[in-house]
């Protein structure tokens, strides 16, 4: 099954994620859906620089101000403990600049993660320093979440796992599916396999190497 959301085929690291799945796949089983995550940004995720903008301009301010204070007493003069104080800033402006990269993670992930819903289950496969397979069996679905945009994009939450935290709260664990093109679609081969784990009698599904 092809989407527009597909990726060139000469993306190296979508014929990675491709050989990935034929490798996943058992050799009965029928892929019925799949989608490629968008590198779509989002407006709303640039909200964060409201708190990211501030803390990195501080942790910026602070390091400088550290650092040219114990550089005007002399090397000798600091010591060690005198030049802790401008490195303490350091992983603060390392948090600042990864707040900042927060919003374009989408568009570095383009190419590199795909999702497929089978007959069986739902798995996430992603591809960074080393290649990552989520599995959802499909006995373990639940209550389903679809926020769909104009163009028919958009993201599907699955309840995976309900149960209660330490403190005896009511604690829910969920599987995002998205960004992606067709969402709609998404949400419509996993209704068929929540129930029962199996595909609707008649649907027509790309079988495995479809992806």
């Amino acid at each position: 099954m092809q989407t527009p959301a597909d990726p060139p085929p000469a993306n190296a690291r979508a014929a990675r994620l491709k050989l990935a799945l034929e490798r996943e796949l058992r050799p009965d089983e029928i892929v019925v859906w799949h989608g490629w995550q968008l590198g779509r940004l989002d407006p709303r995720s640039f909200m964060i620089y409201v708190f990211a903008v501030p803390w990195t301009a501080f942790s910026v301010m602070w390091t400088l101000v550290a650092a040219a204070a114990v550089s005007s007493t002399g090397i000798e003069g600091a010591g060690l403990i005198g030049w802790a104080f401008p490195l303490f800033g350091l992983p603060f402006i390392a948090i600042g600049l990864g707040m900042l990269a927060a919003p374009f993670w989408p568009a570095i992930q383009q190419g590199r993660v795909l999702y497929v819903v089978t007959d069986s289950r739902v798995l996430k496969l992603s591809l960074g320093r080393a290649l990552t397979v989520t599995t959802i069996p499909a006995d373990r679905i639940g209550l389903a979440e679809r926020r769909e945009h104009r163009d028919g994009t958009g993201t599907l939450t699955l309840a995976v796992k309900i149960g209660k935290d330490i403190d005896g709260d009511r604690q829910t664990e969920n599987f995002v599916i998205g960004l992606v093109a067709d969402v709609m679609g998404a949400q419509a081969a996993v209704s068929r396999i929540g129930a029962t784990g199996m595909a609707a009698p008649g649907a027509k599904s790309p079988r495995r190497g479809s992806a």
